[in-house]
């Protein structure tokens, strides 16, 4: 079982996600210290310990929701009862870990660290994780290409909701960059398999823009007019402004990538 640290035999992009769910849930847990699962201020000790179901709803709920938001999805392995606290064993897409939470359910703490037995992180696993405009991570890799062109990979499949909500909207996009890229549409498709498990935890949908932003998850939480804009914006810095007819349309966003 890992925490969510991760561990040395995991994948750097494995790593990414669990770090990046440890930042925002270290942010969402001292957030949310005074409002998150919020119990009658007037009931005494024993009446403010929840069950060990109402905890587990509540996280994985807060977590989906809250957290995720469709870019992954959370579930529940285990909850038992440890050191006074809730220890939660929690699966987000192919790993799973350890996290605690009091048990008023008012504090949660994602980070599990064994002070007895831990070992320092291995330096790659400590570099620094750069996200951008819509949650897109942004890799140290030149930037992939094929005939001169940056390739844009999507995989995905029909029996993925998500996946259904953003296919049409990358193929659109594509379209408005005919001859300036190529588009790599891996809908129900094996191929690629190298530039799938390299940017992806294994979810789908998986988003690789020239092998320099990649995002695993859809970008629903942007809706349509806000995901589109926000897929142009990160091509058009891959083009180099091209067609500058579409990318002056959404220079706003351009500025504010990394």
């Amino acid at each position: 079982m890992k925490n969510l640290l991760g561990s040395k035999g995991a994948s750097k992009n494995l790593i990414a996600l669990a770090i990046a769910v440890i930042g925002i849930l270290v942010i969402a847990s001292v957030a949310y210290t005074n409002g998150f699962f919020e119990n009658n201020q007037n009931q005494n000790e024993n009446e403010n310990v929840l069950s060990a179901n109402e905890i587990s709803e509540k996280v994985i709920n807060f977590i989906n929701e809250n957290i995720l938001q469709g870019q992954a999805n959370a579930s529940l392995i285990e909850i038992v009862e440890e050191n006074g606290l809730y220890k939660v064993k929690i699966k987000i897409g192919e790993e799973e870990f350890d996290s605690y939470v009091t048990k008023d359910g008012k504090l949660l703490f994602p980070q599990v660290i064994d002070i007895e037995n831990s070992s320092s992180v291995p330096e790659e696993e400590n570099e620094e994780i750069v996200s951008t405009i819509g949650n897109f991570l942004i890799s140290k890799d030149e930037i992939c290409r094929e005939d001169g062109k940056p390739i844009i990979y999507f995989f995905g499949s029909e029996g993925c909701p998500h996946c259904v909500w953003e296919h049409p909207i990358i193929e659109k996009v594509a379209e408005d960059f005919d001859g300036y890229i190529l588009f790599h549409n891996n809908m129900n498709s094996s191929t690629d398999t190298d530039i799938f498990q390299k940017y992806s935890t294994g979810g789908v949908p998986t988003l690789v823009l020239g092998c320099k932003y990649y995002r695993v998850g859809s970008g629903q939480s942007n809706g349509e007019e806000g995901e589109s804009n926000i897929l142009t914006a990160l091509i058009c810095k891959l083009t180099d402004g091209q067609p500058s007819n579409v990318c002056e349309k959404v220079q706003d966003l351009i500025e504010q990538i990394q």
